[in-house]
């Protein structure tokens, strides 16, 4: 589905006007230069989708408009990563992980899951890295020297470990 060269010429121009300015507010909602950069390319993916148009887009509608859209993409890109983030969390005790129910499905907490040592190492250094020390996904990587895909898989089975067999994690 090709786009009217009118529509073109506007998401050019509003790109030109507003990149800097959408970066700056997804930055300041997510605090990660990449998250910020995939939420500007979301917002102009979705101005394209609902092919937004304003007769001039220097306009303060269209700017306020354009401003609306990049914070509820950031926005949904915070709520996005902070669910993933809060599947596991620590506890008072800091040697015990709480898996804590998504939102979508319940308010309610899972049981206290066995202790973080129980996980094999190469889980508990990924668990470790993310939700201890709070390091990016590209951070545990370097920080492991494995890949950052590596990295989502670890921490996948780990949290998969800890909600299925709590009590009898087994070395994989």
């Amino acid at each position: 589905m090709a786009l009217p060269s009118k529509q073109i010429s506007f998401i050019e121009k509003c790109y030109e006007l507003y990149e800097q300015k959408m970066f700056r507010v997804a930055l300041s909602v997510l605090h990660n230069e990449t998250y910020a950069e995939d939420a500007v390319q979301d917002a102009f993916l979705q101005l394209i989708k609902h092919k937004v148009h304003f007769d001039d887009p220097s306009s303060d509608d269209c700017k306020r408009y354009i401003i609306t859209v990049i914070r509820n993409a950031s926005i949904n890109i915070y709520n996005k990563r902070k669910n993933e983030n809060q599947i596991v969390s620590l506890t008072e005790d800091p040697e015990q992980i709480k898996a804590v129910a998504p939102e979508e499905t319940t308010d309610a907490e899972f049981e206290y899951q066995p202790l973080m040592n129980t996980l094999p190492e190469k889980y508990y250094d990924v668990v470790y890295c993310l939700v201890v020390k709070d390091y990016s996904i590209s951070e545990t990587a370097r920080k492991l020297g494995i890949t950052e895909a590596n990295v989502r898989k670890r921490y996948e089975r780990a949290k998969k470990m800890m909600r299925q067999n709590p009590g009898q994690i087994l070395e994989t």
